[in-house]
């Protein structure tokens, strides 16, 4: 019997064709070992701790740092400095999901919503103020009236506000009153008119509103809310877009902190497991695979790209821009124009979990995306495995 000598591959595993049947470059299973585009196979590389934990619940990468909550406190780990520190604290309690914008990291847990630059750590939404109208004696015009309050987070950002609407008689003015302590901004319509003007700030708790000024700036966040409680959270363009329960929500263009609650959100028939946004539009994984693009336009829309579900939790961007997912055929990739290959289809079926994480490393030249499953694997029977037959015959 001649010897056969194989020593390139460059195909890494297959386990979907049979062991005696197996392809040229490619080996049955890998353990620890990767191949190289030249066939060898390389030790994987290793990890190292830089941090350490004892309930890390969500790590977001940050400019040469990761912000990751640990417990209940919000630390900050360097690598210029090779060291953690923390920088602040929410709820120990509940799952978090966090995402990058405009080098700020956003926080949505259970009972917080938090944002830091890496060194402070500020509220992040804005809740709109209570505030009540009292008519008193004076001399508005007669009709209909809009009125309506807004706070100020830390750094300026206004809150969203549903105006208050109500009827003056002759000889009626109102006055605006709230017992809020953060800096508020108060906003009037004239008379019977749809546009709310700033009148100014609300200092002391009251004024008056005796005149309507509407040569100043207007009201641009009435009817908005915060983002409400998210399970996942991603980037995309100048918005930030959410898993809540079966809808995937996205706020406002420019302001993070605010949404519509009425036009920003999209329904599934059930709990969308990933969320993946490219330049052209986002990948939504729920009972299938959709693509969702004009989020920052007003007029969004979606189609669905793929009859498949996927790992929760298992999206990573790519460094070409695309961004990858696992599934139960493997790694799906998906690109800015909505199409999705799917490399492991035809070689590999991985065994699956209900959810993971995933990242994307380069070692020896080589980009890998490495995912991580977390609790009970299940099998896939897409793959090739041992077997055996029994035969039964009649007792003698």
């Amino acid at each position: 019997m001649d010897t056969i000598r194989t020593d390139n591959w460059a195909k890494g595993a297959n386990n979907v064709a049979k062991p005696e049947r197996l392809p040229a470059g490619f080996v049955r299973d890998l353990v620890n070992l990767d191949p190289s585009e030249g066939g060898q196979l390389e030790t994987r590389v290793g990890y190292q701790r830089i941090a350490a934990g004892d309930n890390v619940r969500v790590a977001v990468s940050l400019s040469g740092r990761v912000v990751f909550v640990d417990g209940g406190d919000i630390s900050c780990y360097s690598a210029d400095s090779d060291s953690s520190q923390v920088i602040g604290s929410m709820a120990a309690d509940g799952d978090i999901a966090g995402a990058v914008l405009n080098g700020q990291v956003y926080l949505s847990g259970a009972f917080d919503s938090l944002r830091t630059d890496g060194r402070v750590v500020k509220p992040w939404a804005v809740p709109a103020p209570g505030f009540d109208v009292e008519l008193i004696a004076g001399a508005l015009p007669a009709g209909i009236y809009k009125v309506a309050v807004t706070a100020f987070g830390a750094d300026g950002e206004e809150s969203g506000v549903e105006p208050v609407i109500f009827r003056l008689a002759e000889g009626q003015a109102f006055r605006v009153v709230s017992d809020d302590s953060r800096p508020l901004q108060v906003y009037v319509s004239p008379a019977n008119g749809a546009t709310l003007y700033s009148q100014g700030p609300l200092i002391g708790g009251a004024m008056a509103i005796t005149g309507v000024d509407d040569q100043t700036a207007r009201l641009t966040t009435a009817g908005l809310v915060p983002l409400p409680v998210c399970s996942m959270l991603a980037a995309f363009h100048s918005l930030l877009v959410g898993v809540c329960g079966n809808y995937v929500v996205f706020t406002a263009p420019m302001t993070p902190h605010l949404m519509d609650p009425v036009a920003g959100f999209l329904q599934y028939p059930e709990q969308p497991t990933v969320i993946a946004p490219t330049e052209g539009g986002v990948y939504v994984v729920a009972d299938r695979t959709y693509f969702v693009t004009g989020l920052d336009t007003g007029t969004p829309s979606q189609v669905p790209v793929l009859d498949m579900r996927a790992v929760r939790g298992s999206a990573a961007r790519l460094p070409d821009m695309r961004v990858a997912w696992f599934t139960r055929y493997g790694m799906a990739i998906g690109n800015a124009a909505g199409e999705i290959s799917l490399p492991n289809r035809q070689t590999y079926a991985p065994d699956i979990a209900c959810s993971g994480a995933a990242g994307v490393l380069e070692n020896n030249g080589i980009p890998m995306v490495v995912t991580t499953m977390r609790g009970e694997a299940k099998p896939n029977n897409l793959a090739t495995g041992d077997f055996a037959d029994l035969e039964i015959g009649d007792a003698l």
